[in-house]
């Protein structure tokens, strides 16, 4: 099952750059659901990185296709690299959470 929701590129480039700062290498993962899950995410780093590549300069809001397990291990991953901090960054990754939270419903 696909899950498709409208997102922008500030918004594609936040998750991206976050992934990238917060994702830990596959051999620093002490057991084995965490380093599966490190290597789902850096599958779906991929693909968004190509989607950022494809999209780059368009204004306007775009479809983003996941499948259901990507779109839910993203969310995990916001949830849990959130800034609990009243900053830019909590208020967009609470944006593209909801966003993810409407599809998965």
């Amino acid at each position: 099952m696909k899950i498709e929701f409208e997102i922008n590129n500030y918004q594609l480039s936040f998750i991206n750059e976050m992934i990238a700062d917060n994702l830990l290498e596959p051999s620093k993962a002490t057991s084995k659901e965490n380093r599966s899950f490190i290597y789902l995410m850096i599958e779906i780093a991929n693909k968004l990185l190509k989607k950022a590549i494809d999209k780059r300069g368009v204004k306007k809001v775009f479809k983003l296709s996941l499948k259901y397990y990507e779109a839910v291990a993203v969310h995990q991953f916001l949830l849990l690299y959130i800034d609990y901090e009243q900053t830019e960054k909590r208020r967009v990754t609470r944006e593209i959470i909801g966003i993810i939270n409407q599809k998965l419903v």
